[in-house]
């Protein structure tokens, strides 16, 4: 089968299964962390074990980005109400579900996965010695902010929309300055994952494991529970080309 149709299956198989993945957890109704499981660990590692050259990279930054930003974020949006799941497990200083740190390290690890094999041709290549960089700046952002937690946690209660400026509009517009080429390789994983990101979202809403409590700029009921269309722009249409360019810039080649 020639390349270029043999990743467009491969595009189908991944949606295919997320799909049915999906339609399991409506019917049965798991828990959060197994519906995690279920619907985001198989493809995820499916399209990380196609790549060839780009495992180490894409490993490396995800794992420094679910360990060192993803509680920060966290912690913030817990402290106002942004968003909330259902946890089976203890929650980081009472506060953060660790099920979501999970989660974040999986949006990081298939994104970046699939940005490699499908735009990028898994290039391979050592890690940017710019990732001491991003690490600084990681580190400096959880000792922040899990200094202010314990001091006064209200100085770190930031809304869902400046939250979002500070972690992706701010850095995005910074990278895609510098590198604004880089734009138009995102489009694709964009497209995808918001399609990844809607049904799961969906789903978890109508089984209760995910719900939206605080207050919105525009809010819509789906499911019977309130869903944010601010998400939709946030999460769906900034978060996934912020990944990937901040990918390319600290840990890839820029290009």
């Amino acid at each position: 089968m020639p390349r270029k149709a043999n990743r467009r299956l491969r595009l189908f198989l991944l949606l295919a299964y997320v799909s049915l993945a999906c339609f399991f957890v409506f019917i049965f109704k798991p828990v959060y962390l197994l519906s995690i499981i279920i619907v985001l660990v198989p493809p995820a590692l499916v399209n990380f074990f196609w790549l060839k050259h780009s495992r180490a990279k894409i490993l490396i930054f995800s794992l420094l980005s679910a360990l060192l930003f993803a509680p920060a974020v966290e912690i913030m949006a817990r402290l106002t109400n942004a968003w909330d799941v259902q946890s089976v497990l203890p929650r980081l200083f009472g506060v953060a579900p660790l099920e979501n740190i999970l989660f974040a390290f999986l949006n990081f690890f298939w994104v970046l996965s699939f940005y490699e094999y499908f735009i990028d041709h898994d290039n391979g290549g050592r890690i940017s010695r710019r990732i001491h960089y991003l690490v600084l700046a990681y580190c400096l952002l959880t000792t922040l902010v899990f200094t202010l937690f314990f001091v006064n946690a209200n100085w770190i209660a930031f809304n869902y929309h400046t939250l979002s400026l500070m972690i992706l509009l701010v850095p995005g517009i910074i990278i895609f300055t510098h590198r604004p080429k880089l734009l138009i390789k995102t489009w694709l994983p964009t497209l995808f994952f918001a399609l990844v990101f809607f049904v799961y979202e969906y789903v978890s809403l109508a089984i209760g494991s995910w719900w939206w409590p605080g207050e919105y700029l525009l809010a819509v009921v789906l499911a019977g529970k309130t869903f944010p269309l601010d998400d939709v722009i946030i999460w769906y249409f900034l978060s996934t080309p912020v990944l990937i360019g901040g990918y390319e810039f600290f840990a890839d080649d820029g290009k």
